[in-house]
Parts: structure tokens; C-alpha cells; sequence
């Protein structure tokens, strides 16, 4: 065996020296990008206090003048029950009306909606998913059902819509005393159980009493989804991502791949217009509104926001709050199972001046209870 001479043995050392700090340095360098909390900038004003330290704004809808908000406040995973609580808000967070209903855990509240009679609107949709092997939750039939409740809270009507899963209610508009419904409903025709299917774009119309007035479909034989849709001057404006290059898509050439596609339509849900292009993208989400105009992620206000992900808009008249979800951390004992990552957050809320200028700025932990989460991954049945 050869030895290693001394001055050998002191280069390898070093080399060893400068592979590890190397390593540390470029560490180091990494630092700044990972995540981190906010800074908090000026002074909490008394009437945000209370909404910031309860994280009152966390998950609300915004409105020009209540928010909305629904969680689930009690599960029996027994019986697969759920109950359900909608709150409305005024922008300083007093509760206005609270509603409160029971349902199967297969059935979940979106699309809350205020309504032109201080009163508001939400969808309770259905959601399949499998109870084991052989019994899934549609097995017995299913009905999302649209409910309306009064300002204080008392239940105006309640119409059910057999066979139609939540995500075919997805967007709601308040137009001419009537509330439009647009979403994706998988075909029932081609609807295989258990898997995605052919789907179609699905517009429905209430009248003020809740009775469905009219149901039409943009449809062809494939995978058609509707991204969003919004309103125009004489109707809606739906823009879609299309499989199809048949019926209502015909022309596409799309091979069955997804074309984007925007519509539009009319009050009475005939096709006006149609046009391959891309419409308003699916993550564009729309965060409030200002003087009853919807204010989406992309609109200019939001240039260069650098507290996390915005979430909600409001206004309040003179300066607006962007109620945002930024990541301060990384979980360390996220399961082996797990491929994503588990992020502390907080929820952040900064208050601009319609100049650009920040008023305050102030976070609260939003993190989940992922101690709770893991207990669970690993409970023996």
C-alpha cells in the first residue's frame, strides 16, 4: 500500500475546505428566496385591529359593500355529515346574517353570492368521491341545490337541481331580477362512473322566486370546460378550453387537444357570438369589486404586489386592502407519501392609498394544523 505523503494529505484537506464552504456559501446565497414573513409597515388601525388578529378577511368573498363567507364547522365522518356556516360581513367585519345548514360531506358551499336585496345567494354543490371499492357517493342519485337567503339571514327558496354537480355552478350573476349560472357538467349521456368524462358548458336561469326559467348547454362530443365567464352589456362573455371539433366547436381542428374558445351570449342564452382566441385564464380569479366592476389578479392596481399570493380586494372608497396568503416556511416532517410541499403561511393585509402608497401592513399565522394532519396519515384503522 502506498502512503500519502503529508503535503498530499493537507492539499486534499484544503480541497475538501473549500468544497464546504463552497457548499455554504451557495446555501447562503439560496437564503434570501426562501420564504419568509412580511415586514409590518405603520400602524393597525383600531377598526382593523380586531380583523387582522382573528384573521377575519381569511377566505371571504368580496362585494362593493359585505363579504361572504362559508366554512364547515362540525364533521361526522361516522354518518359523512357536514355542517355548513355562511356569514355576511360588512367591510369592518360585523356580522349581518349567518345561515346555517346539514348536509352529506359529499356536498360543499361555493359561489356565494351577495344580492341586490342585501340578501345573499350560494350554491350547495355536489362532489362524488369514493366511500371505498365499490360505494361512491353518487351512488343514490345527487342534487345540487341554489339557496337564497334574505339580509337576515332567513331562506327566501331553495331549488334543488337533480343529477347537476356544484361545478356546473360555478359562476352567479344577479341580472334583471334573475341569477345566471354558468359552469362544466360531465355529460350524463357519455357519463362513465367513477372517472372524469365528456363534459359541456352548462348555463341555467332562476327567476327571483327560484324557479328555473331556462337551461341550455354549449356542447360538442369531447372534453369542453368552461374557464370563466363574466358580464357584457347585452349578456355574458364565456371563455372555454375546447377538446371538441364538433357540434358548438365544430371547425376547430383540435385533435383532441384543448382549444381556447371565448363566447358570448345573451340574456336568453343564445349564441351571439363566437371566436377562437384566448379569453380571461382560468387562474385570473376575481379578488372583489370597485364602483360594482369586477377587480381580477391581473388588474393593474396589483402591479408589483410583493406580499405573497392576493386573495381579496375591497374598497373602501378613499384606499383599498389586498388581503393576500404568503408562505413563511417549510413543514419539516412532511410524510414520505406526500410529493408536495407543506408551507407555513400567514395572511397578509395591506391597506394602499388609490396612489400606490402603503398605509399599513400587517400579518397573521394562517397555518394549517399539520401536527393534526400527520397523526392521521399514520393511525392504524
Amino acid at each position: 500500500m502506498k502512503k500519502c505523503s503529508f503535503g498530499m494529505c493537507m492539499l486534499v484537506i484544503l480541497m475538501c475546505l473549500v468544497i464546504l464552504v463552497g457548499c455554504a456559501n451557495t446555501k447562503q446565497a439560496a437564503t434570501p428566496d426562501a420564504p419568509k414573513s412580511v415586514a409590518q409597515v405603520g400602524q393597525i388601525p383600531d377598526d382593523f385591529r380586531h380583523i387582522v388578529e382573528n384573521n377575519l378577511f381569511d377566505g371571504v368573498i368580496a362585494f362593493e359593500n359585505r363579504l361572504l363567507n362559508a366554512e364547515i364547522v362540525e364533521t361526522n365522518e361516522e354518518h359523512r355529515t357536514a355542517t355548513h356556516r355562511i356569514q355576511m360581513m360588512d367591510l369592518y367585519g360585523n356580522n349581518l346574517a349567518t345561515y346555517i345548514c346539514n348536509s352529506d360531506d359529499a356536498y360543499h358551499v361555493s359561489t356565494l353570492t351577495a344580492t341586490q336585496d342585501e340578501g345573499f345567494l350560494f350554491v350547495l354543490g355536489f362532489s362524488d368521491y369514493a366511500y371505498d371499492q365499490d360505494t361512491r357517493a353518487s351512488d343514490n342519485g345527487f342534487a345540487s341545490r341554489i339557496i337564497k337567503c334574505d339580509e337576515n339571514g332567513n331562506v327566501l327558496f331553495d331549488t334543488p337541481l337533480d343529477g347537476v354537480a356544484g361545478r356546473a355552478l360555478q359562476y352567479c350573476f344577479e341580472v334583471n331580477e334573475h341569477f345566471y349560472f354558468f359552469g362544466t357538467l360531465e355529460t350524463p349521456e357519455t357519463k362513465t362512473r367513477g372517472v372524469s368524462s365528456p363534459s359541456d358548458i352548462y348555463m341555467v336561469v332562476l327567476d327571483s322566486a327560484g324557479t328555473v326559467v331556462n337551461t341550455q348547454m354549449i356542447a360538442g362530443s369531447d372534453f369542453d370546460s368552461l374557464d370563466t365567464a363574466e358580464t357584457t352589456e347585452n349578456g355574458f362573455v364565456l371563455s372555454i378550453s375546447a377538446q371538441s371539433d364538433d357540434g358548438d366547436f365544430i371547425g376547430s381542428q383540435s385533435n383532441g387537444y384543448p382549444k381556447d374558445w371565448i363566447f358570448t351570449v345573451s340574456y336568453d342564452l343564445k349564441i351571439t357570438g363566437k371566436d377562437m382566441k384566448t379569453g380571461r385564464d382560468y387562474f385570473d380569479s376575481r379578488l372583489g369589486e370597485k364602483n360594482g366592476v369586477p377587480i381580477y389578479k391581473s388588474d393593474s392596481l396589483l402591479t408589483g404586489f410583493d406580499a405573497g399570493t392576493p386573495d381579496v380586494f375591497i374598497d373602501y372608497g378613499d384606499f383599498y386592502l389586498i388581503v393576500s396568503s404568503n408562505n413563511t416556511g417549510v413543514y419539516e416532517k412532511t410524510p414520505p407519501m406526500i410529493s408536495s410541499i407543506w408551507h407555513y403561511t400567514e395572511s397578509v393585509y395591506s391597506a394602499y392609498d388609490y396612489s400606490g402608497n402603503l398605509i399599513f401592513r400587517a400579518s397573521v399565522d394562517s397555518s394549517p394544523d399539520y401536527d393534526a394532519l400527520v397523526q392521521k396519515f399514520y393511525v392504524t384503522p
